[in-house]
């Protein structure tokens, strides 16, 4: 056995290591883009623009209400509204702007984000789409053949309004980090991505504080998330005993799948 020999192997494993991390944080620091709301604006920051009628109650800044009371980065978030709360009849957008570093990447887009709800269930809610062609049309990332990923928020609070806009709907005062992974090929097809988010109240006014939203991140993952909160088995269906909208949800385990023919029998097989 020759000792020299192994101090040598020791020594350069280290190395490897050592290069592997450091290689690892370059990729990470060149592939990523945040807005935390705070200040410190730089050429990778993800752009943030409310829609501009006197309407919108999306307001940045030191949140103060019951239940959003502090920003998960202090000071400032991103609310509907930082003191009041929601009116009925409402509809407010902001939109995200992420100038695209991640063009020919093979690993999926992640956006990721911090959010609170206090709305009424199935009534009001939050809504969450995406564009790769400039806003000419927006999909909405809940069902989707092109979300990769997305998980981090209550089952609960995935729902549906006004029949079948999905969207997150009632109360979670807990910090949640929510995922939302692209598919690569959806993510490489233009050099901006655009994310809109979209609050709806009906004609009821129910004293509610609505969305309050932090800590937006993009990045590229060479990570496939293992914890799965929407698709944990390879087919769900839900509610089995309901006269209203039934949820198909099948497990994308790559880019090309999609359902392709759903077939319904009765108990004689019809």
């Amino acid at each position: 056995f020759n000792k020299q020999i192994f101090k040598d192997a020791i020594i350069m494993k280290k190395t490897l290591t050592i290069f592997l991390f450091v290689f690892g944080l370059t990729i990470q620091a060149q592939l990523s883009s945040s807005q935390y709301f705070d200040g410190g604006a730089s050429t990778n920051t993800i752009l943030v623009s409310v829609a501009a009628n006197t309407n919108n109650i999306w307001q940045i800044g030191k949140p103060q209400k019951t239940l959003f009371y502090s920003a998960a980065t202090l000071p400032n978030a991103i609310v509907t509204n930082t003191l009041n709360f929601y009116p009925k009849n409402n509809i407010s957008q902001f939109v995200l702007t992420i100038k695209n570093p991640y063009m020919n990447s093979p690993f999926p887009f992640a956006l990721q984000w911090k959010q609170k709800l206090n709305m009424d269930s199935k009534k009001d809610g939050g809504i969450v789409e995406f564009s790769n062609n400039g806003g000419g049309t927006w999909q909405n990332t809940h069902n989707n053949v092109n979300v990769y990923q997305y998980y981090g928020f209550q089952p609960a609070n995935k729902d549906t309004i006004n029949i079948n806009e999905y969207c997150f709907s009632g109360t979670d005062t807990t910090w949640r980090d929510i995922w939302l992974c692209l598919a690569p090929a959806i993510a490489n097809f233009n050099d901006t991505i655009l994310f809109r988010y979209t609050f709806k109240s009906d004609s009821v006014n129910t004293n509610k504080e609505g969305w309050m939203i932090d800590n937006f991140m993009a990045h590229t993952t060479i990570f496939h998330p293992v914890k799965e909160i929407s698709q944990i088995d390879e087919v769900v269906v839900y509610p089995t005993i309901t006269n209203g909208i039934v949820n198909v949800e099948v497990k994308k385990t790559s880019p090309t799948d999609i359902i392709d023919k759903i077939e319904l029998l009765n108990v004689d097989g019809k």
